[in-house]
């Protein structure tokens, strides 16, 4: 009887071990399990942000070389993994901007606007957007808004207020910024169409003379000192005349820091990039100055002649027959 109950023992150890042993086994196996959905969900979720990062700088790749187009597919990629990224929503604003499909540019701006609603390069690419829709009450009110945020942007409400023929807070602002020693020097042609007469005339004309004057070379050199626009607008025109073109587009682009209400500026920096066959790279310089020409039909004509040049460079011949038949329009209408 012993014996038997010492056997007895024995096997329910034995079976309590091997059952305890089982519950472990199984235990791992569920663990195992766990931790193989865990490494695949962390391998999965890195996959995708990979995936986000190609496509994202796919996108901004073909947007740097005029393929609109395929930036937006490669857009539609990246919202198809991050449905509401901020970065994506904002990209497609721009590559929509700059096919001039203004609805869609508004849309996706407004949607990015929702999610930041107080970023001054949002705001201002909005406004930038109904500039070039002439929606200029519009772009106005955003202007009042980037103002806010960023005082030292009163400059850009000068050239808004005139667009909405509100001369008289333009000259407020003018004198404002005069007053503050604000006014820069690429303003002055504001100046003179708000206060005619004011300055003397006389020795201003002077100083063009003195310019025409001298070579290229000196007039480098005066140019290294004193950073004036009569100067440089000479520097411009010689050096297109000579056919120095990578000069033209270093002059013309540093010219753009300067004096960055200037048109002539951006259409010289155009030119000089279409000479060079940077067509892509044109398009959005010469859109840019548009923006500060105001009632100079002959100078808007220039534009639109070189963009026409641009899209032509880039085989949009659709684009190019657009801009050629409104730069002839503009010819018909001159200042």
């Amino acid at each position: 009887m012993a014996k038997l109950l010492k056997y007895l023992s024995i096997g329910f150890l034995f079976y309590s071990f091997s059952s305890l042993a089982q519950v472990d086994e199984t235990e791992q196996k569920i663990l195992d399990s766990i931790a193989v959905k865990k490494n695949e969900k962390v391998l999965l979720e890195e996959q995708r942000d990979l995936n986000f990062q190609k496509f994202f700088f796919q996108a901004l790749q073909q947007k740097a070389i005029g393929n609109y187009d395929k930036a937006l597919e490669a857009l539609e990629l990246c919202q198809n993994i991050r449905k509401d990224d901020l970065a994506v929503i904002f990209e497609f604003s721009k590559n929509y901007f700059a096919q001039e499909k203004f609805i869609e540019a508004i849309a996706f701006a407004k949607k990015a606007l929702e999610k930041k609603p107080q970023d001054v390069y949002l705001l201002e690419h909005l406004k930038d957007v109904y500039v070039r829709q002439k929606d200029y009450k519009k772009a106005l009110d955003l202007q009042l808004e980037i103002v806010v945020l960023k005082p030292q942007n009163q400059a850009d409400l000068i050239i808004l207020y005139i667009r909405n023929n509100r001369i008289e807070d333009a000259r407020k602002v003018l004198v404002d910024l005069e007053k503050n020693g604000l006014l820069s020097e690429s303003l002055a042609p504001f100046k003179e169409s708000l206060f005619p007469g004011r300055n003397s005339r006389e020795a201003e004309n002077k100083m063009p003379k003195q310019i025409e004057r001298q070579t290229l070379e000196e007039l480098k050199v005066s140019y290294t000192s004193k950073k004036t626009f009569p100067l440089l607008k000479e520097i411009l025109s010689q050096e297109l005349k000579e056919s120095q073109f990578l000069e033209l587009e270093k002059h013309s682009k540093e010219g753009l820091d300067l004096f960055p209400a200037q048109p002539l500026v951006y259409l010289m920096h155009g030119k000089a990039l279409n000479k060079l066959k940077k067509y892509s790279e044109a398009v959005p310089i010469l859109k840019s100055g548009l923006d500060y020409v105001i009632d100079e039909n002959s100078l808007e004509a220039e534009f639109y002649e070189e963009l026409s040049l641009s899209y032509k460079g880039m085989r949009k011949n659709n684009e190019s027959g657009k801009y050629y038949k409104m730069a002839l329009e503009k010819r018909q209408k001159r200042s």
